[in-house]
């Protein structure tokens, strides 16, 4: 009898746990039409609603074909994905990719290509937000660093990294979790540390 109830109430956990994906789904599919990113096929996300938080003054946001934002609340993290893009921004995520309680925030451009995989808590900044100047930092933001940042086809981005501005990773690279990356990663290669360094190279 135990046994009956326990499969019932899994089965009655999956049933709603897949009617709430479903209506986070469409739910976050009107939040990018409202905010005119144009988005392919297959577009899913779970558990909640990613924030969003996109300029519509000449920013441009692109995301591709099956692409999924899955957002947590349990004891490894509790964290939704969050997208933020700036006044005159680019971000593009393409086909496949996915990414678990993510952040990525586009001041200048940030361009992800396909089936790239980034894993919980990760951030990737292309800006430092702040001027490195302690006076100008006093009054403003004036002056601060941007550079775009480009991951390329099936990277895999371990939790809790930060991508820091200007960092280009090479197709199929993968890199360790906990990482801080400051500098580009080349293709095939796995690097790790903080900040990252080169571990070795995928055979």
């Amino acid at each position: 009898m135990k046994s009956k109830l326990h499969l019932l109430y899994k089965l009655l956990w999956m049933v709603c746990f897949s009617i709430k994906n479903t209506i986070c789904t469409m739910l976050f599919k009107v939040l990018l039409f409202l905010n005119d990113v144009e988005y392919g096929c297959k577009l899913r996300t779970f558990g909640a609603i990613p924030q969003l938080r996109i300029s519509r003054k000449k920013s441009i946001v692109k995301f591709g074909n099956n692409i999924s934002f899955n957002n947590y609340n349990d004891v490894a993290w509790c964290l939704k994905c969050s997208i933020w893009v700036r006044d005159g921004a680019m971000l593009v995520i393409d086909d496949g990719t996915g990414m678990n309680g993510a952040l990525v925030y586009a001041a200048k451009s940030v361009v992800i290509g396909k089936n790239v995989k980034i894993g919980g808590g990760t951030k990737i900044f292309d800006t430092d937000f702040h001027p490195l100047n302690y006076g100008t930092r006093r009054t403003s933001n004036e002056g601060t660093l941007c550079a775009p940042i480009v991951i390329e086809d099936d990277v895999f981005i371990g939790t809790s990294c930060f991508i820091l501005k200007g960092v280009h990773i090479g197709a199929r690279s993968i890199v360790a979790a906990g990482s801080v990356v400051t500098k580009s990663i080349p293709a095939d290669e796995i690097w790790g540390g903080n900040p990252a360094k080169f571990i070795r190279k995928i055979l």
